[in-house]
């Protein structure tokens, strides 16, 4: 999980302070499998993303989505999609669970299949599959608590700061736990983090740095202090107001020492092209269409032709929601292959019958017509983690 979370800080430092919403949790399992699928330089590059080696990469993604599938909170799900045209190599198929597999026909089935999946937060994908796509490989992930303690909606005056007397929907609550709060002093200066701990096995960190520092590197170092054991100064031990976001409010002194916490509600959304900042992913050499750069996934030359993520997470008074989407577009490279040709395709698309024989002997077991077929087979999941407190 580890390199996961490392993933995440990295592409977070690479965030230029615009709102924004990510989850290299979504994406790396993607990559360990496509890792599997590439040698030479693009294997490299995508191990050095996946922060460990191709083979052992595949069985960690599998890890990582039994996690998801386990924990109280959470939901996972893997998808992939294979056009009829395209024949993958066994070993490779064999990293990807079985029930995952579904024959590409479109964008409607994925779409279908993301809103399944994230219970309706995200409709499907905002940027439509590229019809020249061969296959898609997606991840989901959805996130859903109640706090143990909830917040009371009210309002909060702001005089100075980048929103000065601007007026937003402020959650407010008090608790003796004062150690939800933590100050990290790192070398990007001090980082004060509160925790809110949903009744699931959900944590969500709010997380202040100091004015002058990137919003990238506040976040990408907010990920990793905690884990880092660098010097921490948890609510209790803080008696004077000299870290980010802190300010000093009088109560009556026979009272027990509360912490006192505001935030703003909130709602984030955002799509995000993996590609554009494909040095982070290990996606640059495998995104380069000119020759096969997934020999280990089939002998038709291909290439990752699109990346992406799309995301939605709230705050509220509640608890906390998130869903996220993330696929790979695997695509044709090099061109239209001199080796491709019209090959004879049947479909039983109107009544048809079926004759069972004894192989050895050639005796008819049993014979028959079928006018009406089964029911489309619900969309397959890979995961489902119960969250019975929500």
């Amino acid at each position: 999980m580890a390199h996961a979370n490392t993933l995440t800080a990295r592409w977070a430092a690479a965030t230029d302070g615009e709102p924004t919403v990510l989850s290299g949790a979504g994406v790396w399992p993607l990559l360990a499998y496509l890792s599997s699928a590439a040698d030479g330089v693009e294997r490299a590059e995508l191990e050095q993303a996946v922060g460990m080696p191709a083979a052992s990469a595949v069985d960690a993604a599998t890890e990582l989505l039994g996690l998801l599938r386990s924990a109280v909170g959470t939901h996972a799900a893997l998808g992939l999609w294979v056009h009829r045209l395209l024949t993958l190599h066994d070993a490779w198929l064999r990293t990807v669970p079985a029930d995952t597999v579904e024959v590409l026909a479109g964008g409607d089935a994925v779409d279908a299949w993301v809103r399944k999946h994230t219970d309706g937060l995200l409709d499907g994908t905002s940027v439509p599959i590229d019809p020249d796509t061969l296959l898609v490989l997606a991840t989901v992930l959805t996130v859903r608590t109640q706090w143990r303690e909830p917040f009371l909606d009210g309002s909060l005056g702001i005089e100075d700061g980048p929103w000065a007397e601007r007026q937003f929907a402020w959650l407010h609550r008090w608790t003796e736990d004062r150690d939800r709060l933590a100050v990290y002093e790192t070398v990007h200066g001090q980082v004060t983090v509160l925790s809110v701990d949903g009744v699931s096995d959900i944590t969500v960190d709010l997380v202040l740095g100091e004015p002058d520092v990137p919003a990238g590197t506040v976040l990408a170092t907010a990920i990793a202090a905690p884990g880092a054991g660098g010097p921490c100064r948890l609510g209790s031990q803080l008696t004077v107001a000299d870290a980010p976001g802190l300010r000093m409010v009088s109560q009556d002194a026979a009272a027990k020492p509360r912490l006192y916490a505001s935030v703003p509600r909130f709602t984030v959304s955002r799509a995000h092209d993996l590609l554009a900042v494909g040095e982070v992913f290990g996606l640059c050499s495998v995104a380069r269409a000119d020759r096969q750069r997934l020999p280990r996934m089939s002998d038709t030359p291909l290439a990752v032709g699109r990346a992406c993520q799309e995301l939605t997470a709230s705050f509220t008074a509640e608890g906390f929601v998130a869903a996220v989407s993330t696929r790979f577009e695997i695509a044709l490279a090099g061109g239209r292959p001199t080796q491709w040709r019209d090959d004879v395709a049947i479909g039983f698309d109107r009544p048809f019958g079926f004759v069972v024989r004894h192989r050895p002997s050639g005796l008819v077991l049993l014979a028959g017509w079928v006018t009406e077929p089964d029911p489309p087979l619900p969309v397959r999941e890979f995961s489902r983690g119960e969250d019975h407190d929500f």
